[in-house]
C-alpha cells in the first residue's frame, strides 16, 4: 500500500512530483482535465462551489463534495477494507 505524501521522505516526494509532472503533460491527462472543466461549466458549477462534478456511468452529475468524496477517492469501494484505508480496522496488517 502506498503511503501518504506527508509520510514520504523528501527524496521520495521529489521523485513523485517529477513523475506526476510528466504524467500531467500527456495528451490523455490534458484531454481529461479539459473534459472535466467542460462538464463543470455545463452543470453550472462555478469556482468555489460546494458541489463537485461527479462521474456517474460515463456522464457527469452535480453532487455535494462530501457525498462524492466520501466514497474513498482513489481507493473507491475498497476504502473500507484496504490496509490503513478509511474505515479500516486492518492498520498495519498486510493485504491478502
Amino acid at each position: 500500500m502506498s503511503q501518504s505524501v506527508s509520510e514520504m521522505s523528501p527524496k521520495t516526494k521529489a521523485a513523485r512530483k517529477k513523475t506526476q509532472a510528466a504524467f500531467n503533460r500527456t495528451p490523455t491527462a490534458k484531454k481529461k482535465r479539459s473534459a472535466d472543466g467542460t462538464a463543470r461549466k455545463k452543470l453550472g458549477l462555478k469556482k468555489g462551489s460546494k458541489m463537485d462534478a461527479s462521474r456517474s456511468g460515463g456522464s457527469f452529475k452535480a453532487e455535494s463534495r462530501s457525498s462524492n468524496r466520501a466514497r474513498g477517492g482513489r481507493m473507491g469501494s475498497r476504502a473500507g477494507i484496504a490496509q490503513g484505508g478509511r474505515n479500516s480496522n486492518r492498520k498495519g496488517v498486510k493485504n491478502r
